[in-house]
């Protein structure tokens, strides 16, 4: 009777290299969880702003809207412990078919893996009045 012996070239590497590659998507998601929101809110943000400098008419009137609207707008976002709206900035220029801006700046604090981080977000768009 022949006794056949395979020849094994494997050596639990590939298992090793799957447990790091999982550490590593942990880690990922666990920082995700930590900074996706604070960018999402920005985002949301952002886009009311946009959709607030183009809103009102091209008159004085037309940017004390602006500011109530951005106003409120911080409010809604939950933005209020970042950012005084009174430090957000409108103007607008050119008359019917010019520009309005409207800016904001603010920063917030992160805490990922124990460190504490800030990032700062400068809020920035302009849109024709019509």
């Amino acid at each position: 009777m022949k006794v056949i012996q395979f020849k094994s070239t494997e050596r639990g590497e590939g298992q090793f290299g799957s447990i790091v590659m999982l550490i590593v998507f942990i880690m990922l998601a666990l920082a995700a969880k930590s900074i996706g929101p604070i960018y999402w809110d920005n985002y949301q943000f952002e886009d009311r702003i946009t959709t607030i400098a183009g809103s009102f008419p091209p008159n004085k009137e037309g940017d004390t809207r602006a500011m109530a609207a951005v106003k409120k707008a911080v409010s809604e976002a939950g933005l209020t412990a970042y950012l005084d709206p009174d430090t957000c900035t409108v103007t607008s220029s050119g008359g019917i078919g010019g520009l309005r801006t409207v800016s904001c700046t603010y920063t917030r604090e992160y805490s990922v893996f124990g460190q504490k981080k800030s990032v700062t977000f400068e809020v920035t768009a302009s849109r024709p009045m019509f």
